[in-house]
This record gives C-alpha cells, structure tokens and sequence, in this order.
C-alpha cells in the first residue's frame, strides 16, 4: 500500500499556492514594480503605507494589488500611493503616461491611490486600463487631463474616488460600470468624461449608478456650477448617470458637443432620477423614463466583480 500511494502521488501535479508579496520600508519589497516582477499569476502584492514614485505596466494575469487600508470599503482610508509625472506628448501615447497601465486580464485593486503629477499642459493619465475584466475598489485616481483611461475590456469601480478637469474619464470601446463612486472637480467649464464609441457595432458605454460629484482640492474659483457632464469623443458615444447627486455642479446644458459640426443624432447621453440636477440640457440629451442595469454593461459581472460593492453608494 505505500508503494502503491507514493506513486499515486508522484503522478499529482505541484499545486502553486498564491502568494502575498508585502511591499514597505522593511518587508520583502521595497517597490511595487520589484513585487511585480517576482509575482505569479494568483498573487496578491501588498501595499504598506507609503509615496512610490514609480510608473508600472501589469500584463500578467490574474494579479491583485492591495493598499494597507484594506479591507476597509473607504477610499479616504487610503495610505498607499503610488504616483509618478508623465505627459502623454512626451511618452508617445496615452496608454504610455499612466502610472498605472493594465493589460493583464481578471486584474484587482483595492485601496490604492493612484496620481499623474505631471500637471495642467496636456493628457497625463493615471491609470489606463485594457485587460479583460479589470475591478477596482475603494481607490483614488487623481490627475488633471484623462485621469482614467479606460481602453477596453470591462471594468468595475467601486466607492472610488476620480479626480480631474478635462476629460476626466475616458475611453473608446470599454465598458465601464461606475458604482457609488466620488467625483472630485476641479475646473470651470471642465469636462467629466469622453466617450469615444467610433460605431454602432463597437463596445464602448460608461454608466455611474450613485455617484457623488464634489470640488476637489484646490478647484478653481466659478467650477461650481459650469462643469458638463461629458463630450462625445466618437458619434456614437454612451454615457449615463443615474441616481446619483449632481450637486448644482453641472451646467444647465448639461453636456457639449465635442465640435460644431459634430453630428450628434446616435449618441447616448442620459439621466436618471438624478438629484440637484436643474437644467434645460442640450436637446440631443436624453431624460430617461428608467435606469440601466448593470447585467447589460456587464453580463458576467457575477463572476468577477466583488459583491460588497454592488448596489453601494458614494462614500
């Protein structure tokens, strides 16, 4: 029989555990991008408190990151930052100025801070994200131009707080669902998101269930009041806000046109059953008689994303 089970168990395949790699002054890891490089599909890097200056690309799989206030459902909690300054002109491309680039599939965040501190000349993003389904949770992304690039795939954000001026959110053919999240802004006349859906057969649709729109630090004096809720960056741009509190930041118009001569008849920009939201709104804008769901942005939201967020509000 002993024989017989030491060569029943010769034959089983090594099981991998996933590992937790801890980053901070004294721990394994003195940077985020050092825990990266040795981790393993599965494996969780953990943030210890602290400012890391440095700029990451994730392309592996599978690949968790977590700030040390986790598990805490608050992105105000937050001590784990990472931040680095990049001009998209001087990078080459959006994608390449983000502090924070995923195109690793199944990736999740948690009680990050994520900054661009490039400044005001230009598109600088703070995180860009492109792998198949991507959730973050109780984070902060601060920039000022095309602070959240989200490229592609499906992407969750939960109780997260965004931050910027000029086309804060943007994105082509990703599909973006926006849970309870805080929107900080910044500049008069400044733009919340650019959807950029080139055609009627491209993904690409933004929804924000339950957000808090608030000034950010340092906004600029006449911001209240004058911000639009978004442009159209392609003809067939989706962008809905839903139940969520508009707090007199928005102007009566509500969105703009990406140019004059943009035709703007196939572009789906909504509200619903939104509060301190006054305003005439541009006639191409919808008041929609219903709210979406989340199963039609994400249908296998069920497999991935993490139901403590779901159905939340603005922290």
């Amino acid at each position: 029989m002993k024989a017989a089970t030491l060569n029943t168990l010769a034959c089983m395949p090594t099981l991998l555990l996933a590992a937790t790699l801890n980053v901070g002054s004294g721990k394994d890891y003195s940077t985020i991008t050092d825990a990266y490089n040795a981790a393993e599909a599965g494996d969780t890097i953990y943030v210890y408190p602290g400012t890391y200056e440095e700029k990451l690309t994730i392309g592996k799989d599978n690949i968790t990151l977590k700030g040390s206030a986790y598990p805490s459902t608050s992105f105000s909690e937050n001590q784990a930052i990472m931040t680095y300054a990049s001009y998209a002109k001087d990078a080459g491309s959006d994608d390449a100025s983000a502090t924070l680039f995923v195109t690793g599939d199944n990736f999740n965040m948690y009680n990050m801070n994520i900054r661009n501190t490039a400044g005001q000349d230009g598109q600088a993003v703070a995180l860009s994200t492109s792998g198949r389904y991507g959730g973050y949770y109780a984070s902060a992304l601060v920039s000022w131009q095309d602070t959240l690039y989200s490229h592609a795939g499906s992407q969750f954000f939960g109780r997260c707080y965004i931050e910027g001026a000029v086309d804060t959110i943007f994105g082509v053919t990703g599909n973006a669902w926006f849970q309870g999240n805080t929107l900080g802004l910044v500049r008069s006349a400044g733009t919340i998101t650019a959807q950029g859906r080139k055609s009627a057969s491209d993904n690409g649709f933004f929804v924000f269930d339950n957000a808090k729109l608030v000034l950010g630090a340092n906004a600029e004096s006449g911001t209240e009041g004058s911000v639009f809720l978004g442009r159209p960056w392609g003809d067939y741009a989706r962008t809905i806000f839903q139940n969520s509190d508009l707090a007199n930041m928005i102007t009566s118009a509500g969105w703009e046109a990406w140019n004059d001569s943009q035709d703007t008849s196939n572009v789906l920009y909504g509200e619903y059953a939104n509060s301190n939201a006054a305003g005439s709104r541009v006639s191409w804008a919808k008041a929609l008689t219903s709210g979406e769901y989340i199963s039609q942005i994400l249908p296998t939201y069920q497999e991935w994303v993490d139901a403590t967020y779901l159905g939340a509000g603005a922290a």
